[in-house]
């Protein structure tokens, strides 16, 4: 269990927030199984199936999969989801700074997890095998790899203070009776390599940033050719799937403080029954840079002071779409030089061709920061334009929130109005859903963020993040049985909020673009990949205009006080904002609070996950893959046991006695079988050592053994002679032992501890 503390401990420092002590041990304990079995000496058969039950349960609990998907048969899928998620959880950390919250990065923290479970069963199976190389290796990149990681002054130095820890319990476990002996060996081989890690940490030409910057391995090269993010943005619902590799799309200077944003392309306004679509009017051009009467209309006053605007200057890097992109919401653009709009009306620009890589535009956008009770307050006096986005399907629209008898309207609506309609009436399942979800929310926004909540908080809605989930039915609408499943991604999230909103009688939509991506502060400059694409959902409130909310777990955070996701969501006034009859939504705001590990606390901390949400990151130039660094690891934790054992085997020799000296070649001998994974006895005389070397390797160690017990225990003026006779030999014996070794036993026996013991 040493082992593991060491691992967790060295791993828990990529993470910041309350420390879920109970699924740390509980990796612990998972990975204590396999090591017991060995320990006791099961069969080899048994230690497998062990570590498989283990890895199974570890990947259910990290990755929150039922452990009955894992059986076979049936259309259960439990390996494909674990991995991709993994992946996903991986490719996290090249986007996002350490150490990181693991309340805002869930699959980061899944990772974490499972690498805690990983090293530690690994370590422990060997560490009981009596393996101290593998163990080595393993406990050497287990604890030094996320120890190098963690930014500070010395991260070399406390890397090599982590590796002292490993190399002071691999030597005790060497010590066998004799623990003082092999702690003490430990704790010598550490100083020595601490003070090499000072020393080099201080050298320019290894401290360097360039190698010790996590975001610099990376993975990926950037593709030449744009890409497209359709897929994510229509509401097919057929399931996703992101390309390996990801491809910067856009890069977006703001400026002021930094404020994570959603890259806005489009708004999806009018649900069909079975999807969301765009409500564009393409068949007119237009050379406006503002927007149109009817979206300022919307907007409240302070929408027009041109201090309230967010300024963004955006590159095109690979995008092949011809929206152009911005943060909701656009007052005035300045648009590409050779661009001529298709679609112009404010919230969505629509150019007549794709754009260009290198083009360059710039916008201006309103993006207000209310609290839950400036929203709570915004009432219900909606404008007149305003009334199509509470249609529910074509041009039905719904009574607003807060109408009186509205329960009993809302029956006359699907029995009297859409009795015959099937369709209708299977989506009737998600106004039932949103009325219990939302029970007693006096106002529009109380509503809003109690639904919010409960999609993102897996203890209330119970709803799991799926990027393939069920294929909808042939017969059912998608969002309803999204309900049922409880598995989807954006588009079903995004899609089921903004229709249980609707209705409510709350104004809502869909929106389609990118969340935040990575931050460079230097530049103050986001960089979005097309992993980052996403759906979400737009509240309409009188006085603020359209305000965002996401309701997808695990894919953003909105930096935003009014949501309860965020790292700056205000708790004050819960109470006043949710009112008596709210408490459920009350509730399962601080569900989810208590959840994210942030109790409301300001923060510029970002959160996002794999697809998404605004990321407190950098922008990476192109590094060497990952695999390089524990290459390169693995190759100086090699040459160090090298290095010790030259240096051991040196003072060894360093003795003028004749006698002294045949006792070394007795010594060196035994340390070289040792090495072999031979138990050779410590009171091994040298024709016991003989016997041993003619036995296993066939090769005559007579004349060693003869000169060397002359120059040990003959007469004085013979000890001499005889021990330059038993050195020659002695080498002799090495060198026909190494050739009859075949290259695995040569490099396992050159990198063995064994020998430090003798």
């Amino acid at each position: 269990m040493l082992s593991g503390t060491l691992i967790a401990t060295a791993w828990l420092r990529l993470e910041t927030g309350a420390v879920p002590w109970g699924r740390i041990v509980l990796m612990l304990a998972l990975a204590f199984v396999p090591t017991s079995a060995v320990a006791v000496g099961a069969r080899r058969i048994w230690v497998a199936i062990l570590t498989a039950a283990a890895t199974l349960a570890a990947c259910a609990e990290v990755f929150h999969r039922p452990l009955t998907d894992a059986r076979l048969g049936g259309e259960h899928d439990f390996w494909g989801p674990v991995l991709g998620s993994f992946r996903d959880g991986f490719l996290n950390f090249y986007d996002t700074t350490l150490p990181f919250r693991r309340g805002d990065f869930p699959l980061m923290h899944a990772d974490v997890l499972l690498a805690i479970f990983g090293f530690s069963v690994a370590a422990g199976i060997l560490i009981a095998a009596r393996r101290p190389i593998g163990a080595a290796v393993i406990l050497v990149v287990g604890v030094g790899w996320p120890t190098t990681l963690v930014p500070g002054s010395r991260p070399l130095l406390v890397g090599a203070l982590a590796l002292a820890g490993v190399l002071a319990v691999l030597f005790l476990l060497r010590g066998g009776m004799h623990p003082a002996r092999g702690l003490a060996q430990g704790v010598a081989v550490a100083l020595v390599l601490v003070a090499a890690a000072a020393a080099a940490s201080t050298s320019q030409s290894v401290a360097k940033g360039a190698f010790l910057t996590w975001q610099g391995w990376d993975p990926y090269d950037q593709p030449d050719e744009p890409v497209g993010v359709r897929y994510v943005w229509n509401s097919h619902y057929l399931g996703i799937h992101f390309p390996k590799k990801k491809t910067t799309v856009l890069k977006v200077k703001t400026d002021g403080p930094k404020r994570g944003l959603y890259w806005r392309a489009t708004t999806l306004d009018d649900y069909t029954g079975t999807g969301w679509q765009e409500s564009l009017d393409l068949n007119t051009e237009s050379q406006s840079n503002q927007i149109d009467s009817d979206s300022l209309a919307l907007l409240p006053a302070a929408a027009r002071n041109q201090a309230n605007w967010v300024k963004q200057e955006v590159t095109v890097e690979a995008l092949k779409d011809n929206h152009l992109v911005a943060s909701a919401q656009p007052m005035r653009w300045d648009p590409p030089s050779d661009a001529s709009f298709q679609d112009e009306g404010g919230d969505v620009v629509v150019l007549s061709r794709s754009l260009q890589r290198d083009q360059t535009y710039t916008v201006w956008s309103y993006a207000p920061r209310p609290t839950p009770k400036q929203l709570g307050d915004a009432g219900t006096n909606y404008p007149d334009s305003i009334q199509r986005y509470l249609e529910v399907i074509q041009t039905a629209a719904v009574p607003k929130f807060g109408t009186p008898d509205r329960d009993l309207l809302m029956t006359v609506f699907f029995d009297a109005r859409f009795d015959g309609d099937p369709l209708m009436q299977q989506n009737r399942v998600l106004y039932d859903v949103a009325k219990q979800v939302v029970q007693g929310a006096p106002s529009p926004y109380a509503a809003a963020a109690a639904l919010e909540a409960w999609f993102r908080q897996p203890s209330q809605g119970g709803f799991v993040y799926d990027e393939q989930p069920p294929v909808p039915a042939a017969n059912q609408p998608a969002l309803a049985q999204f309900l049922e499943t409880k598995r989807g991604y954006c588009q079903h999230f995004a899609g089921a909020m903004a229709l249980m909103l609707r209705y409510l009688g709350i104004p809502a939509r869909v929106a389609a673009g990118f969340t935040s991506g990575s931050y460079d502060a230097d530049s103050q400059e986001w960089t979005v990949t097309d992993h980052e694409a996403h759906d979400w959902v737009e509240v309409y409130f009188p006085g603020w205009g359209w305000i965002p909310f996401d309701p997808t777990p695990g894919r953003g955070t909105l930096d935003a006080r009014y949501s309860a996701t965020s790292s700056n969501f205000d708790t004050n006034n819960l109470s006043d904002v949710f009112g008596p009859g709210g408490r459920g939504a009350s509730d399962t705001i601080r569900a989810i609070q208590a959840q994210e590990g942030r109790p409301g606390q300001e923060s510029s901390g970002i959160g996002n996950s794999r697809g998404g949400g605004a990321v407190t990151g950098v922008v990476r130039d192109k590094g060497p893959s990952i695999v390089l660094l524990a290459l390169l690891v693995l190759a100086g934790a090699a040459l160090v046991v090298v290095g010790l054992k030259a240096v051991r085997r040196t003072l060894r020799f360093r003795r003028r006695d004749p006698r002294e000296l045949a006792g070394a070649c007795r010594r060196d001998l035994m340390a070289y079988l040792a090495d072999q994974g031979m138990d050779v006895p410590e009171s091994a005389t040298l024709p016991e050592l003989g016997e041993l070397v003619e036995r296993y390797f066939a090769v005559d160690a007579g004349p060693f053994v003869r000169a060397a017990t002359i120059a040990r225990f003959g007469p004085p003026d013979q000890a001499r002679v005889e021990l330059t006779r038993a050195r020659r030999e002695l080498r002799r014996v090495r060198r026909d032992m190494r050739n009859r070794l075949n290259v695995t036993s040569r490099v396992r026996g050159a990198l063995s501890l064994r020998s430090l013991a003798v």
